[in-house]
């Protein structure tokens, strides 16, 4: 199906436009920049190699990568004085037969000098040493560490992070045929309260992330937490900063995330890949009381969007990928497509034979396919061989749904989401001070077409007989975006370090309603004898009047926001002490208001070599804030609403206002409190981390019944304590292979008034004060001492082996989690002796899943084709999820997925 192709945007035409742009604009700025070797003054004692390169990534803040295996047992000389990047590697690596490689994304490898580039395999994962990150907790995950064995999004890449939990229903047996990224949760906080960045510059949606679609929707399109939804394959690292992030970092209340495309690293490649899996490559575990719909391929519910059940799917993915250097300029290009297509029925019907021979009530009518499209690119162009860093990317994305509403004739629409996004950032040294800049651009969309712009209801009619007929016409919501960030570093002394700068971020959105969408609804007029009925409990369509008009009408509304943030940093080392203090001045110009946050972090080593560490910190970060905030008070100058109460009496026009209200809203924020230790241990990095935060201010939606009038407040709240565990291995030898072991554990207990993933959502839901008392567990407590019902199992723990053979050949991952004692809090009705609202919580028994990937190339030479193969859920096991209802969800039984490709 594919509707309206001449609405469609014009993403070829601008991604051609916004091509041509970086390459003349990234080709000028390269020619206007002098390298300049700038020396530093530094100050690294001699002893273990590993430790010098450690002390030079801190006090540079370069990213210096290389395999641990070539440092071990090496010694240096150490240094001190005036050195430029360059001149200090090579004085620490003296006589010890490595060298230094500067690469395109402005890092340093070492290599060894008695290997060619060709012969530098990518055998070992490279360790990682950034300046500025030690001591304060983050986490950075490496291309060839990613999780991709299902949906390649970054919800599966993160899932290894202690701090991340994933919303329940991406890994459903249900819906094997979803392929739109997974939301998820760091910290406890909303999805949409994270920061998500890729190549510096934010892609966040700031639309109506949290909309689902859904029938009520006449004035909302379904939106999402990101605003491109990126190929993890096209991704070179995964940084997650979840506690004591800097005061350069705001505009998140959950955690940051920063995505860095891949780029030429001196090697040039290709690679083309096809990937898939099938229904019939699948095994499923449903719940005994679903297995009839499930079969049906369609819910026994009266209205809504297909896509509950899915028995019947086909999942593909294409994916292009490659590297090369012109002159000077590093290119990195990807390209991917990935398909989706499943069978569901349109409409159901009663049918009391049916019942009598299934259970089931409804019978559906005969299937349909609906497909589903998404794709993505990246182009990154990096200077080459310079002293200073300069690199450009232009990022896209399109997803294409094909769907329609349950039981409403004729509403067949496409759902889309769309992004754009164009990063350049610029560093160098200036004297002592080091200097990054990012400017982006981008452009995001979320959008939905109707075959048609009128709806009918017939209130007497049943909806099996054709009581709702039409759609809502065609709605888009854009948001285009202009941001720069500056952040200038300054050594005071050999222990201080002064950070400073800002951002500037100015946003466009616009809602764009294309023609006019009118509801209109007929009734049975009770002053006169009724007429036949047609069937149990409805009558003819014919015999109704028209009782009342809305009218959407067509037109844009549009606004624009300038957002601002200023920050101060002090960064200290002496001795055995560390710390870092710094405030974040925060403008939100959307809801009005100017916001503090300090940043408080301080630590001790407890050995002379700096080796292990103990820290500890106070934050504040204020989140985002969202166009739907205000959206609801500006659309009701464009609509028009007239009722009348018989067929002969007059139309009388109904005041929009009476419906809702905007009043003045607080920004939310959590206070973080955090504790932890770590340092080596075994070959490896372990660590443990305790996190509290408060979710204070939280945007809700309330409604008071007897006046029919709903509003946004900030009377939501949360509270989440976690305790993280990791250890993450250096790699190792053993029987010709070379082994990395990444491990996580997480026990976190989180109370809130409201959920975030798969039903209501954070601020749409629609509920009573969060200070209102219910009934639990025998007493009386306010609702947002609740505990959470989703992206809150108490207990998970990761394991991920990873192993590559010593020729490269053949690599193979196995990854394990493990999850236990996972809650469901159901709503039971009312306590007949108080007369609140009951709650009580459900366990669920534990779960474990075993993927496995293995990729063999088929040939010696690198230039060979290969093939991969995903196992997920290697074992079958019957892993409960979640429960509602009384119904069980249970996570995808076995499932494989096929990838052939070559890489050159």
């Amino acid at each position: 199906m594919s509707l309206n192709p001449s609405r469609l945007k014009p993403l070829p035409g601008l991604l051609l436009i916004s091509t041509l742009g970086l390459c003349t604009t990234f080709h000028a700025l390269a020619e206007s920049v002098n390298p300049v070797s700038t020396p530093l003054q530094l100050n690294i004692a001699a002893g273990e190699l590993s430790q010098a390169l450690n002390a030079l990534g801190q006090q540079t803040g370069i990213l210096l990568s290389y395999s641990p295996d070539l440092v071990d047992g090496l010694s240096s000389q150490g240094l001190s004085g005036q050195y430029t990047v360059m001149q200090g590697l090579s004085q620490l690596l003296s006589g010890t037969g490595l060298q230094v490689e500067h690469l395109a994304n402005g890092g340093f490898l070492i290599r060894s000098q008695a290997s060619d580039s060709d012969d530098q395999a990518t055998a070992l994962p490279l360790m990682q040493v950034e300046g500025a990150a030690a001591g304060y907790g983050y986490a950075a995950i490496e291309s060839g560490e990613m999780r991709n064995a299902v949906r390649g999004d970054l919800a599966e890449t993160l899932s290894i992070i202690p701090s991340v939990r994933v919303a329940d229903k991406s890994s459903s047996s249900l819906q094997q045929g979803d392929i739109k990224p997974a939301e998820f949760s760091i910290r406890g906080a909303a999805p949409y309260q994270n920061k998500l960045m890729l190549d510096g510059a934010s892609i966040d949606n700031l639309m109506d992330p949290a909309q689902r679609e859904n029938p009520s929707n006449y004035t909302s399109v379904a939106g999402h937490s990101q605003g491109i939804f990126l190929n993890t394959d096209f991704l070179s690292q995964v940084e997650v900063i979840d506690v004591n992030a800097s005061a350069s970092e705001g505009g998140f209340s959950g955690g940051v995330i920063k995505a860095e495309t891949k780029s030429y690293d001196g090697e040039i490649f290709f690679q083309i890949s096809h990937r898939r899996t099938r229904d019939s490559w699948t095994n499923f575990h449903i719940d005994p009381a679903q297995l009839g719909e499930f079969g049906d391929g369609a819910a026994q519910a009266v209205t809504g969007v297909p896509g509950d059940f899915q028995p019947n799917f086909r999942k593909d993915q294409m994916s292009l990928q490659g590297a090369t250097r012109i002159g000077d300029i590093g290119i990195f290009a990807g390209l991917d497509e990935q398909t989706s297509r499943i069978w569901q029925k349109q409409v159901v019907d009663i049918d009391f034979e049916h019942f009598a021979q299934t259970g089931r009530i409804f019978k559906p009518s005969e299937e349909r396919s609906l497909d589903t499209y998404s794709r993505s690119g990246v182009l990154r162009l990096d200077m080459l061989e310079q002293d200073y860093l300069l690199n450009a990317s232009l990022a896209f994305s399109e997803y294409d749904q094909d769907t329609f509403f349950i039981n409403y004739l004729d509403s067949d629409f496409d759902s889309r989401h769309q992004g754009l996004n164009l990063s350049v950032n610029y560093g160098q040294h200036f004297g002592d001070t080091r200097l990054d800049l990012n400017v982006s651009a981008g452009i995001s969309s979320d959008e939905r077409y109707f075959k048609h712009d009128v709806l009918d209801q017939y209130e007497f009619t049943t909806i099996y007989q054709g009581g709702i007929i039409g759609g809502y016409g065609d709605l888009e919501s854009e948001q285009r975006t202009l941001a720069t960030t500056l952040k200038l570093s300054t050594p005071l002394n050999d222990t201080l370090t002064f950070d400073y700068g800002g951002e500037l971020r100015w946003l466009n959105f616009r809602q764009n309603r294309l023609n006019d969408f009118t509801y209109n609804r007929y009734t049975l007029d009770f002053t006169q004898p009724l007429p036949p009925q047609t069937g149990l409990g409805s009558w003819s369509p014919a015999d109704q009047y028209h009782a009342r008009e809305v009218i959407y009408q067509a037109g844009k509304i549009k606004f624009n926001t300038l957002n601002a943030a200023a920050f101060t940093e002090l960064n200290g080392d002496h001795q055995r002490f560390f710390w870092r203090t710094g405030l974040r001045l925060e403008r939100d110009d959307w809801l009005g208001n100017t916001n503090l946050a300090p940043r408080l972090s301080a630590g001790i080593y407890l050995d002379a070599a700096k080796r292990y560490r103990i820290t500890a910190g106070a934050n504040r970060y204020y989140g985002k804030s969202f166009l739907a905030y205000r959206l609801r008070e500006l659309e009701r100058d464009l609509i028009v609403i007239r009722s009348r109460t018989s067929p002969t009496a007059e139309y009388q026009s109904v005041d929009v206002n009476r419906n809702w209200f905007y009043q003045d809203l607080d920004t939310p924020y959590d206070d973080e409190l955090n504790l932890g230790i770590s340092g080596p241990l075994m070959s490896g990095e372990a660590g443990l981390m305790l996190v509290e935060r408060k979710g204070q201010r939280q945007v809700r939606t309330r409604y008071d019944s007897a006046t029919d009038m709903r509003w946004f407040d900030n009377s939501g709240s949360s509270r989440t304590h976690q305790v993280d565990l990791y250890w993450r291995s250096t790699p190792a030898e053993w029987l010709g292979a070379y082994w990395t072991i990444n491990t996580s554990a997480s026990w976190m207990d989180k109370q809130t008034d409201t959920t975030y993933g798969n039903s209501s959502s954070g601020y749409l839901s629609n509920s009573n004060s969060a200070d209102d008392e219910v009934w639990f567990e025998g007493k009386r407590i306010l609702k947002r001492d609740l505990p959470a019902n989703d992206f809150a199992t108490p207990i998970s723990i990761n394991l991920d082996l990873i192993t590559r053979s010593g020729d490269d050949r053949l690599q193979l991952r196995n990854a394990f989690s493990l999850t236990n004692g996972y809650r469901s809090l159901r709503n039971v009705g009312t306590d007949s002796t108080t007369g609140l609202k009951q709650y009580e919580v459900h366990k669920q028994g534990s779960t474990l899943r075993w993927d496995m990937s293995i990729d063999f190339r088929l040939l010696e030479s690198r230039n060979s084709p290969y093939l991969r193969l995903d196992i997920v859920n290697v074992t079958d096991n019957e892993n409960v999820i979640s429960a509602e209802s009384n119904v069980q969800l249970f996570g995808v039984g076995r499932q494989y997925w096929l990838e052939l490709g070559y890489r050159f």
